[in-house]
């Protein structure tokens, strides 16, 4: 049997509603409408006073003031107001150490509603089972995003980007420790912008990102630390022919600092290579981190020694294989048998170059102060690019690019293969970059192959957070028991690595003051160091207020998903529905007196 409630709004609902509809069938003018309009109200007024909607159980709003709330924000009734330590002097708040503590205070609160920036970190934790409102203020002018460089190796490139708020047509800079400017940028219309730079020594440096508005002036000076780390130089094989590719690549080895061994058969036996004898066995393999071989060398081998070739690389070994001609069925085989997959490579395309910098200021801060006896107007900004080809494979997804020109055409790729990788160099002639005088362009393309696969070094390189603030919680991990941190001032703090975090080896930092910190790791024979940057607290406010903003508004849909459903709710009150039925119902019953309408004859 139905439930009394449904029986009632069944009857009520097919009575007013059949009503309204005899009476529009039979009169078509505006009375019958006002007449219907009534009906239909009186009967959900009628629905209502005997069903009256249920209400949240009494309780009281309280207002969360945060940093940056208006200096009128008041209290109501039915609110409490309550003011975080980052809140601004307000009155009539009640001052309070955490949002916790609030709630503990006012046990009967129904509803939270945020007011400010947002909420910090240590108030978003946890849940507090009631919903939340917070509307975000606008961002602020300026950073409101910044992806710093990660860990660079010394002697190759670096990028970072970022994203600003109100300064669209505006100018972003990046300058060097010593207060030059190595690149610059218009930011557009997306707010967005993109900056590179070279690290150019082992160690931390500090520099700055400085955004110009429109016209010109100064916004903000944002420090960003770069850390570039020199392991232990990495040894490469180079096994091919004599020729001007293999010229200028020792060349550049021996620039980069490179521990380099080369076999260059110049037929009849003779090698025309480094002094000692070069072998592909095992246990040179071993020993090796990057062996750099061309695919005539290679196709050369037999299938005995890349069989050799192919366990060293599974076993960690780097692989780069160099093309000097266009591939063909048994080439790409024998690249398939060494775990790299690709096809074609028998068409060559154009290579279109990207331009070296923005402009010539920026080229010049990238490459650094000339040598003395460097020629002026030699291999300026204004020289034409040099023509260049490449070997146009198709590769499949798991192949990674490592050089890409303009248009995203991969010059260099790499595969992992087991522990070791696999990376295919399919510029037919990049020696012409140096002949047209790019060859700073040539030494970066090199770096950035050889890096992708050659052996992981053995430098000490803890995870730390790429911007860290004075003041906030830092996370590092990657670190070994003992490990301890010196202050600029010299104090000395233990890290303890939490047992939860296992193999990672992470430990909790509260930095206390900006500077350069170390972060000392017992090791073999001698102590190992790493510095790290820390920035004021308020070096990043607009970008910390947006992170603010985003994370609170995620914390508050949360909480008011699951606990407006779960409020403790009773009846609300009946009267005031019965007294608008009697209304409606009166206000019906003297219009049908008034009017008599009647069904037309």
């Amino acid at each position: 049997m139905a439930p009394p409630g449904t029986i009632a709004t069944l009857v009520i609902a097919l009575g007013a509603l059949g009503g309204a509809v005899r009476l529009l069938w039979w009169r078509h003018d505006w009375r019958a409408g006002v007449l219907a309009t009534l009906m239909l109200t009186s009967g959900m007024l009628l629905y209502c006073a005997f069903f009256p909607p249920r209400l949240p159980v009494g309780g009281e709003t309280l207002l969360v003031a945060t940093a940056e709330t208006p200096a009128d924000t008041r209290a109501g009734a039915g609110e409490r107001l309550i003011a975080l330590p980052e809140a601004p002097r307000l009155a009539d708040a009640e001052r309070v150490p955490d949002l916790a503590t609030a709630l503990r205070r006012h046990p009967q609160a129904r509803r939270i509603r945020i007011f400010g920036r947002g909420l910090p970190q240590r108030d978003r934790d946890t849940d507090v089972g009631l919903p939340v409102e917070f509307v975000p203020l606008p961002n602020p002018r300026g950073l409101v995003r910044l992806d710093p460089p990660a860990d660079t190796p010394a002697g190759a490139g670096f990028a970072l980007a970022g994203e600003t708020a109100g300064l669209a047509g505006g100018t972003a800079e990046l300058l060097d420790p010593a207060g030059r400017q190595v690149d610059s940028r218009t930011i557009g219309t997306d707010q967005r912008f993109t900056l590179g730079g070279a690290a150019r020594a082992a160690g931390l440096a500090a520099f700055t990102l400085r955004l110009r508005d429109r016209s010109g002036r100064p916004v903000s000076d944002t420090p960003v630390p770069l850390r570039a780390y020199a392991d232990a130089p990495i040894r490469v094989l180079l096994v091919g022919a004599p020729s001007p590719e293999v010229k200028f690549l020792r060349r550049w080895a021996e620039d980069a600092g490179i521990d380099l061994a080369s076999r260059l058969d110049a037929g009849g036996g003779a090698d025309l290579g480094s002094d000692t004898r070069v072998t592909l066995d095992p246990a040179s393999l071993r020993k090796a981190d990057v062996v750099i071989i061309d695919d005539r060398s290679l196709a050369r081998l037999g299938s005995t020694g890349r069989a050799a070739l192919a366990k060293a690389v599974a076993g960690g070994l780097g692989l780069v294989v160099r093309m000097t001609a266009p591939a063909d069925a048994g080439t790409r085989a024998s690249w398939r048998a060494l775990g790299l997959g690709v096809e074609g490579g028998d068409e060559a395309l154009p290579v279109a170059l990207p331009p070296l910098a923005a402009d010539a200021e920026a080229l010049a801060a990238q490459r650094g102060p000339a040598l003395a006896d460097t020629a002026n107007g030699l291999n300026t900004f204004d020289d034409p690019a040099p023509e260049l080809g490449h070997w146009a494979v198709k590769t499949g997804p798991d192949v990674v690019d490592a050089v890409a020109d303009a248009e995203g055409a991969m010059l260099a790729g790499w595969q992992q293969v087991g522990e070791g990788r696999i990376a295919l160099w399919t510029l037919a002639n990049s020696f012409a970059l140096v002949l047209g005088g790019q060859s700073d362009r040539y030494y970066q393309w090199w770096s950035d192959t050889v890096s992708a696969v050659a052996r992981p070094g053995s430098a000490f390189l803890p995870a730390v957070p790429a911007l860290a603030l004075a003041g906030e919680r830092s996370t590092i991990c990657r670190i070994a028991p003992g490990a301890r941190i010196i202050d600029p001032d010299g104090k000395t703090v233990a890290l303890a690595i939490d047992p939860a975090a296992g193999p990672a080896g992470c430990a909790a930092w509260w930095p206390t003051q900006a500077g350069v910190h170390r972060i000392i790791q017992p090791g073999r024979g001698r102590d190992q160091e790493f510095a790290v940057l820390i920035l004021p607290d308020q070096a990043l406010a607009a970008l910390k207020a947006r992170e603010i903003a985003e994370a609170t508004s995620l914390w508050a849909a949360a909480q008011s998903a699951p606990a407006a459903r779960g409020l403790p709710e009773q009846q609300g009150p009946r009267w005031p529905w019965f007294l608008g039925w009697l209304l409606a119902s009166g206000a019906l019953w003297f219009a049908e007196r008034r009017w008599r309408l009647a069904p037309p004859a």
